[in-house]
């Protein structure tokens, strides 16, 4: 895989999770507006966003964490061939054990649903004084709005854990936080 098309090509036909298309025009927009030089990605897959935010300008920088052997392959093979191992980190670990150094423009969360007010606990100290945090998958398929639409047990539990981290970001005193129906709902987060 030698540009982005195939490695969106490769996600589709694997049932790898990336962000929508919508989803990532607005990280990448925001990622410009803040005028972020640094990227932070918890849950990296096979590094697409990652990949899209380091050909953004050869000048930033990206750590991004990824825990399960078959994505880290996978994402290694693509930074590989789309030339950015000077620009991308790769850690290999659990993102709640994983010890990461320095700070960030723009710290994005896209790993374990369950996880996402753990993740935020976590990383938000690591975030640049006018950075920002975004996180995807804020609507999960239209199931945090109609949880009814879904009897499935774990399924029920994940939309609950979304929900609760929705309500956690509401209650922040220190940031700053705005929810968009864009992609699969995204909430960007700053400090006041």
């Amino acid at each position: 895989m030698n540009n982005i098309k195939e490695i969106k090509e490769f996600a589709y036909q694997n049932q790898v999770p990336i962000i929508q298309e919508e989803g990532l025009m607005f990280l990448k927009q925001k990622f410009k507006e803040y005028g972020c030089q640094s990227f932070l990605e918890i849950g990296t897959a096979i590094a697409h966003t990652a990949i899209e935010i380091a050909s953004m300008d050869e000048t930033i920088k990206v750590v991004t964490i990824e825990r399960d052997p078959v994505m880290i392959h996978e994402a290694k093979k693509n930074i590989r061939e789309m030339g950015l191992e000077d620009q991308i980190t790769l850690i290999e670990g659990d993102a709640l054990e994983v010890m990461i150094k320095g700070t960030f423009d723009c710290i994005f969360i896209d790993a374990a649903k369950a996880q996402y007010t753990r993740f935020f606990n976590k990383y938000s100290p690591l975030l640049n004084e006018h950075g920002i945090i975004i996180t995807d998958n804020m609507n999960f398929h239209g199931l945090v709005e109609h949880p009814e639409r879904t009897q499935n047990r774990n399924t029920k539990r994940l939309v609950r854990k979304i929900k609760e981290y929705h309500d956690f970001l509401e209650s922040l005193e220190d940031f700053h936080v705005e929810f968009y129906d864009i992609g699969d709902g995204i909430a960007l987060a700053r400090r006041k």
